[in-house]
């Protein structure tokens, strides 16, 4: 596979995962259980641990259709790093360790649907650089997203409330396909060039 169809493979695999996975996302976190505070009660921490979980599904299975061109990826990983997704997700939502304002959460869930599919299978030793961009590409693509909408909201004076439903699925639609496309474009050119078996 050359460089341009593999980019257009993975930003197109990733915007559509993003998309699909948070079209679903609010329905199953705030449908079954309604809109919420900061503070979540077991029934809304599982069905957002659940919506999670299918947003992490889909994108891993579908970066894994591009992936697999390269090497293997077996099941119990895809689902092991489901895991580690929502784990990260709800340690940067509730750590208190870290300051500032930033959505940590996202930050740290994002580090893992970017390159958990691929992290241990690329020597980083030759190419620390390139690696260390492919990583942070989706943590980074996410906080722009962030800020495209609030630079929306903001302009229009619209109502940022995070909670309500309808606001929710804007922000995670806006957010994931940021990352699907800019995160996906970053990647790829970085993961190409790590890659076994690729001419650069």
């Amino acid at each position: 596979m050359n460089k341009k169809l593999f980019l257009k493979k993975w930003i197109s695999v990733n915007t559509l995962g993003f998309f699909i996975g948070y079209l679903i996302y609010t329905p199953v976190g705030h449908g079954i259980t309604g809109n919420h505070t900061r503070d979540m009660n077991t029934n809304q921490f599982i069905a957002h641990s659940v919506a999670l979980g299918i947003v992490g599904l889909i994108l891993f299975l579908f970066q894994k259709s591009v992936l697999k061109n390269y090497f293997t990826i077996s099941t119990r990983k895809i689902f092991l790093l489901i895991i580690a997704f929502i784990s990260l997700f709800w340690f940067g939502y509730y750590q208190t360790i870290i300051p500032g304002g930033l959505d940590w959460d996202i930050l740290f869930g994002f580090l893992v649907l970017g390159s958990g599919l691929w992290f241990n299978k690329i020597s980083f030793s030759n190419n620390k650089w390139i690696w260390l961009i492919a990583v942070l590409s989706f943590p980074i693509a996410s906080f722009i997203g962030e800020v495209i909408l609030f630079l929306i909201f903001n302009t229009f004076n619209l109502d940022m409330n995070m909670q309500n439903a309808m606001n929710d699925m804007i922000f995670w639609l806006t957010v994931g396909l940021t990352t699907g496309i800019l995160g996906g474009w970053i990647s790829g050119l970085m993961l190409y060039k790590l890659l076994p078996g690729v001419e650069n």
